[in-house]
């Protein structure tokens, strides 16, 4: 079966239920199409389906490629948001280039250069050590023809499209790309039992600010309540890498709460910063005051990424204007990610650090993670900081440049805070009161104790407390 057909069956099916229950909305769109009929099959509502996508009929649906059904999925959630999504190519909807086909390049084009004894490659020049980096992209590379036994997976990026080689001997060991990108979709430690449950984030709400505009994606399309650009120039299309961080906290496949509503909201950081997050914040702010007063709890937290109270920046343009917006959100009591790090109480200091899963790993096992930081773990031990360790990185990400396409982030990308947020959201879907605070000292307490470093959160354990 072609990929995404599902989207469209569970729509069927679903207006065919909506019909059967007489919702006059959904009576006068049947009617629409089959005005004599008094009642109606599925096969009735497929055709509907199909037609409002904008096929000719359901058999002419189910033989388009993959890409082309991802695009009317898009294109259909652009009519829904104030402020549809912007690409590259020309401000059209696109799949990534016309044909939906990134050309592969080959490794010299990303200034890689393969060390045939080390069975590797390197960024710059081998004999010139300061243009060596051990974190690489293999995104869109055509590396069919090397011996890369000597790769650490776990160093890398790569996305589906990457030629590996054939002979398994020239991979790592036990390394199979495709399935490996596939597996760490889940983002791990219980969170798929969680959703096998039913929990998924329902009835909370996160607004992400970007410092770049989205991409369009089937991964997270649907949860995509509102988007909104804030200082660009309308016609520059380009786009970043956003979208990976949306993937994590909401996406369908990739995300921790996957039913959360959100609300996006990409601003330019080539200037104007502070001033520009201030407007994000402050319209995230009506936004939470418009939902509470049509009767829904509004926004749950707020995802910005970036630290706007340096100090060092006082008496930058906007830098006032945005401390009074974060004060606001304070006192509308809407949290943002900074609340996962350094708590404090009476007697106990806490602050979150990062673990990822190692290679053969078991995604949902604690015990096949390892610290991605070790010398911060051993100053916070120093200093008496209890901590709670999350996932982060080592994960698969939407791709941004294919609104269906993936990709596998090395460990050390910054995906810190998308974690705790997002297990943050499915907590609130289950006990709406929850603060950070509490929601971090419940995850010690019912995490997984690593004696002399700290607590693995437990998300199972930690949600079933709140029940």
């Amino acid at each position: 079966m072609t990929k995404y057909i599902e989207y469209f069956q569970i729509e069927s099916k679903s207006l065919l239920k909506r019909f059967k229950q007489k919702d006059p909305a959904t009576v006068a769109l049947c009617k629409k199409y089959f005005e004599s009929k008094e009642d109606i099959s599925l096969m009735n509502t497929q055709h509907i389906i199909a037609k409002e996508y904008g096929f000719d009929s359901w058999n002419d649906l189910i033989k388009q490629e993959p890409h082309k059904l991802a695009e009317s999925l898009i294109v259909a959630k652009n009519k829904t948001l104030k402020n549809p999504f912007k690409l590259w190519h020309g401000g059209h909807i696109t799949t990534g280039y016309e044909q939906n086909i990134y050309p592969l390049h080959k490794p010299e084009d990303y200034q890689l250069e393969y060390d045939a004894k080390k069975k590797a490659f390197y960024r710059g020049s081998i004999s010139n050590q300061g243009d060596w980096t051990e974190y690489l992209s293999f995104e869109h590379l055509d590396i069919s023809e090397y011996d890369l036994s000597g790769v650490d997976p776990l160093k890398i990026r790569y996305s589906e499209d990457t030629k590996w080689p054939e002979d398994k001997s020239m991979l790592p060991v036990g390394f199979n790309p495709r399935e490996f990108l596939e597996i760490r979709k889940n983002p791990g430690l219980g969170i798929r039992t969680l959703h096998k449950q039913g929990i998924k984030g329902q009835g909370s709400c996160i607004a992400i600010i970007g410092g770049s505009r989205l991409f369009n994606h089937i991964e997270y399309h649907n949860s995509l309540k509102g988007y909104e650009e804030i200082g660009f120039n309308p016609t520059d299309y380009g786009g970043g890498a956003d979208g990976r961080i949306v993937s994590l906290l909401i996406g369908k496949s990739c995300g921790i709460a996957p039913l959360s509503e959100a609300y996006f909201y990409a601003v330019n950081t080539r200037e104007c910063v502070y001033s520009n997050y201030a407007i994000a914040i402050q319209k995230i702010c009506e936004l939470h005051k418009k939902l509470k007063d049509d009767g829904k709890s509004g926004i749950d937290i707020v995802f910005i990424g970036r630290s706007l109270s340096n100090e060092n920046d006082q008496g930058k343009e906007g830098f006032d204007d945005c401390q009074q917006a974060l004060k606001e959100l304070k006192n509308l009591k809407i949290y943002t990610e900074k609340e996962f790090y350094n708590h404090y109480d009476n007697t106990d200091k806490f602050n979150s650090a990062r673990i990822f899963c190692r290679v053969g790993g078991d995604i949902d096992n604690p015990n096949d993670y390892e610290i991605t930081d070790q010398n911060f773990v051993k100053s916070a031990i120093e200093h008496a900081v209890k901590l709670l360790f999350f996932p982060s990185g080592a994960k698969t990400v939407a791709l941004d440049v294919k609104m269906d396409g993936y990709a596998f982030d090395h460990k050390a990308s910054s995906h810190t805070g998308t974690y705790p947020v997002g297990l943050y959201l499915l907590a609130k879907s289950v006990k709406e009161t929850i603060t950070p605070y509490e929601f971090f000292k419940l995850g010690i307490k019912t995490g997984d104790f690593r004696e002399g470093v700290g607590t693995i959160i437990n998300p199972v354990r930690l949600i079933e407390s709140l029940k």
